[in-house]
């Protein structure tokens, strides 16, 4: 039986902690390339093979996924790839609604970051730019709002959103890593955007370099620890909900193999620190749903809940095992974690009165260049 070719571009790319840009350049071909084999759009061409292989140090076979790297060789989430994204429109817009209280935009610009005067916001994996839909109408007139990000599916209904606003935006469809420009912004951000990288100091180091002199670099992201303890369902053990069943392993076997860092969120403003980024400050954003069954939204906020709080308890269970083992956990603790997620819904479907209180731990850093 013919092996199926399963392309390990990009995982050894970020094992090598490199960019696509740095790639190319390495190997003779243009970025744009880079990014299509990793998505497999196309193939590069059988010449290019052995310059890749020779520059990841493994063989033919291995660079093509015919024969393992390792022995039970890592099997990467792709969340860093426009290949996931494209397919994440809805789960986003979902998850703002979640995620934050339209006023506290007002209160970090008016009572936090002071901002009276126009600003240039870079925003970058701007997704479809709800960062930016919800700043401007706050910041002053005149301020303008550009967004990077590599999926075009999602800028395209990004673009479409601020045209019906009549607001000022621009959407550059770009690896954050890859965007180059002179221009330099009074405000750089990114929301959920570190915590899908192995390291987050190229990305902070590059909103460094876009960032104005005394402009601030703002890093959102949701701490994966918080968001576990984070939910309360009335009628259910509570330490049974937070039972981690080796979540750790999972997000250790993530960090130490290049695909997300879970605990990025705490880490930023110590690297932000290390660039030299001045006048740090963490906040907690007060976002805190309370779901009930009065509320007319009761049932679709949580079915959101349960596929952001439990991303795969609707997937076959032998799959779930099999990639919660491949990454870190023993068949016993991937098992308990599923059996978690259906216990849950369970719980839920037969209680269809239970109240729940979730609270998502997203921090927001920030400091000055």
């Amino acid at each position: 039986m013919q092996k199926k070719v399963n392309l390990q571009l990009a995982y050894l790319r970020k094992k090598k902690g490199i960019t696509q840009q740095a790639l190319a350049e390495e190997v003779g071909t243009s970025y744009q390339n880079i990014s299509k084999w990793e998505n497999g759009i196309t193939m590069p061409d059988i010449t290019m093979l052995p310059v890749l292989s020779e520059v990841f140090g493994v063989t033919t076979d291995q660079l093509l996924g015919l024969t393992a790297i390792q022995e039970n060789a890592y099997l990467e989430e792709k969340t860093d790839t426009d290949e996931f994204w494209n397919e994440k429109l809805q789960y986003l817009i979902r998850q703002q609604k979640t995620s934050w209280n339209e006023d506290y935009f007002e209160f970090l610009i008016k009572n936090v970051w002071g901002i009276n005067e126009p600003v240039d916001v870079l925003d970058l994996g701007c997704g479809y730019g709800y960062i930016g839909l919800s700043l401007l109408q706050y910041l002053p007139k005149g301020s303008t709002y550009t967004g990077v990000d590599f999926s075009a599916k999602l800028l395209q209904y990004g673009k479409k959103l601020f045209q019906e606003k009549e607001l000022p935006a621009t959407f550059v469809q770009e690896d954050i890593l890859d965007y180059k420009t002179k221009k330099e912004y009074n405000i750089t951000m990114c929301q959920g955007v570190l915590r899908h990288y192995g390291t987050s100091e190229p990305i902070l180091r590059k909103m460094q370099a876009l960032t104005k002199e005394g402009g601030l670099i703002v890093s959102m992201d949701i701490n994966r620890e918080i968001e576990l303890d984070g939910i309360y369902i009335e009628g259910m053990d509570y330490d049974k909900l937070c039972n981690r069943n080796g979540s750790r392993k999972h997000w250790l076997a993530e960090y130490e193999n290049g695909d997300r860092d879970y605990a990025a969120a705490m880490r930023s403003a110590h690297q932000m620190h290390q660039l030299g980024i001045k006048n740090i400050e963490v906040r907690l954003n007060d976002k805190v749903s309370f779901f009930s069954p009065e509320q007319n939204d009761y049932e679709k906020n949580i079915s959101n809940m349960m596929e952001f709080h439990l991303l795969w308890y609707k997937e076959p269970e032998l799959d779930v095992i099999e990639r919660l083992m491949n990454h870190g956990m023993t068949r016993r603790e991937a098992y308990a974690y599923y059996q978690r997620g259906q216990e849950i819904n369970d719980f839920l479907k037969n209680n269809p009165k239970a109240t729940v209180t979730w609270l998502r731990g997203k921090l927001i850093t920030f400091g000055r260049k």
